[in-house]
This record gives C-alpha cells, structure tokens and sequence, in this order.
C-alpha cells in the first residue's frame, strides 16, 4: 500500500514534470479540467489551456470522476472520487498543490458528482449510505469540504446533479442501482431497479418534484439544464443487450418525462449507454457523449429532434467553451466539435481521459 507521504512525492513528481515553463505567467485565463488514467493504470486529474497542452499533472489514489471549480478561488478545483471511492481533494492547479483532502463519513462512499450553490457557501455531493441502502445529498462547507447537513437523494445511487436557475432547488440523477464497497462495481439490484429525477429544496432537502420512467432499468445518469430551466438527461440501459431503448429524455415542468426523437438506427448505434451530457442554452443545442457508440450526438434543444451524430471513438466528457463544444476521449485527444466539424486539438498520447470535462477560471 502506498503511504501518504509516498503518495505526495509521487504527486511533486508527476506535476513537476507537466508543468508549463516556469516563464509562462498566468492571466484571466479558462482551463479545461478533467480525470484521466496513463497506460501504466495510474490515475490523475488534468488542467489543459486552451491550445490542449498540459497545465499540471496531480497523482490521485484512486480513479476520479468529476472535477468542478473551487467556490471563489481561481485556479483550484474539487475532486470527486468515482463510485465506490471516498476521497474528496482541492487542488490548486496553478502549482499542482492538493490544498485539502478528506474522506466520506464512515458508511459513505461518493458517487463522483458535486455542484457548489448559488451564494458559493456549500457544495452538494452525491453519496451512497451503502450500511442503510440510501442515497444522499451531502451539504458541506465550501471551505473545509466537511459535511454540514445531508439530506436523502429520494432514490438509490444518485449520480450527477444540478442546480436550478432558481438557485434553491437541486436536480438529481438517481440512477437506481444499489452498489456496495465490499463488490466496488457490481450491480446487486437490476431486477428491482427504481430510477427517478428528483428536485430538492436546497434549504431543508425536500422533495419538490419526482418523475420515473416506465422502463424500470433506464438507469438515470447523467444531466444538464438549459438557462430556462430545461432538465436533459442521459440513460444507460440496464435490460438485455439486443432492446431498443431511448437513452435521452428531458423535463421542464410537465407532468412526466419526455423522450428525444431520433430514427431507431441512431438508438441501436448509441450501445444503450450515454456519458456526459452538455446544453448549448444560446444556440439551442445539446451534445452527448456516447463512448460505446463511438460518437458525439447533437440535438435541438427546444424541440428534442436529433440533428446529427460525428464519430469519436470512445468519446468521453463534453463541455461548452463559449459557444462551442469542446470533448475528450479515450484515445487521449482533445476536440473543438459541433454538428457541422470535429476539429483536433491535442493529442496526449499516454492519456486516456475519464468521462467528464469541466472549466475554471484563473480570476
């Protein structure tokens, strides 16, 4: 087992050698932030500028998940361990410092998302109480990373989730599937799969709003919301392998979810999984990683109609940069896409990136 004190000098080491040089000086810059693994099974979370190239390195203990900027300082970020892992860091990606890091309450384990609230006060995290089979929102101070308050998810396995445009109520993918630590990725529940979309009041937890799908083992993963309040949201199906299923649905206000459209060729091509999911509110478009389909997916926001899909294989996190996508892989490359182009921005070839890409700002 590597010790603490092996593991920060492993981590000096590594962000040491993928620093940019020294000379460079750091302006109100945007960097891209993801996880990532080398060829060598080791684990990291990722800084990129905007030309791709490799702001820092940071060693993780284990493999990551989502990565979300730190509330009020510029340049660092959280770190959400994927699920079962319990580990939560802050990393100052301007020298490669891991700041804090803490672990989840004895019986918890994190499921790999946060989101910070609107007065950057407290972020929210995704966690499993596997001793009592129960989802949960953790509250925890923005400053410390410790827990404040925890309020029950309203289903089992929640995963991402979002904040409102209302700035009080959160929006939570349960995706549904019991786990355990002692089995980290196994699937003990698939025949009594209960998946939901539950919104939350950030002041006490309540249950404002809950909406199931009829198939029982669309498990719900993955989401973003529009400026108006639009909910998207991404599926992995759950059932045998040769069903057609609808993996995209959204939600504003109705009294269920509603599919996207897409011709059956385009479900059967998505292999009945989607990662991230990233909503382009101006140009009233979303994208969707779907990386065993080996493509990007584009839709119209407003009416659900899909427009096109581009092949990227393994594709893996999708972010909006402005107003243009940008996405990752599993090949280690970094694309500027949009319905009409995918354009290479950085190959790094002893990366392969995780499912997720986010951006900070330096300022």
């Amino acid at each position: 087992m590597t010790s603490r004190r092996d593991f920060l000098k492993m981590t000096m080491a590594v962000t040491a050698s993928a620093v940019l040089p020294a000379c460079h000086v750091f302006n109100n810059e945007t960097w891209w932030v993801s996880c990532c693994t080398n060829k060598q099974g080791e684990h990291f979370a990722a800084a990129l500028n905007q030309n791709g190239e490799l702001i820092n390195l940071v060693a993780l203990p284990a493999r990551g998940h989502q990565i979300i900027a730190a509330p009020n300082r510029g340049g660092r970020a959280l770190i959400f361990a994927r699920r079962p892992g319990t580990y939560l860091m802050e990393v100052d990606f301007q020298t490669g410092e891991i700041i804090n890091q803490i672990s989840s309450e004895a019986g918890f384990h994190f499921y790999g998302h946060g989101v910070v609230s609107a007065d950057n006060s407290v972020f929210f995290t995704t966690e499993n109480d596997h001793h009592n089979d129960l989802g949960m929102v953790v509250v925890r101070d923005a400053q410390t990373l410790k827990p404040v308050d925890k309020f029950l998810s309203g289903g089992v396995g929640p995963h991402e989730l979002k904040l409102m445009p209302d700035n009080k109520t959160l929006v939570i993918a349960n995706g549904g599937i019991k786990t355990h630590p002692s089995q980290p990725r196994k699937k003990l529940n698939l025949a009594s799969m209960q998946p939901n979309l539950t919104y939350l009041s950030t002041n006490n937890g309540q249950i404002v709003g809950q909406y199931e799908v009829d198939n029982k083992q669309l498990s719900i993963r993955h989401l973003d919301v529009s400026q108006s309040g639009k909910v998207v949201i991404g599926m992995q199906y759950q059932g045998a392998k040769n069903d057609l299923t609808k993996l995209v649905y959204c939600h504003q206000g109705e009294d269920s979810l509603t599919s996207f459209n897409a011709p059956e060729s385009i479900w059967r091509r998505m292999n009945q999984y989607t990662a991230s999911v990233a909503v382009n509110s101006s140009e009233d478009k979303v994208a969707i990683a779907c990386p065993r389909g080996n493509m990007m997916t584009y839709w119209q926001l407003s009416s659900g109609q899909f427009i096109q899909a581009k092949r990227i294989s393994d594709g893996a996190g999708v972010t909006l940069n402005q107003s243009v996508f940008v996405a990752t892989n599993g090949k280690g490359q970094v694309f500027s896409v949009n319905h009409d182009s995918v354009k290479l921005i950085k190959q790094h070839n002893s990366l392969k990136w995780d499912n997720h890409l986010n951006s900070i700002e330096l300022v």
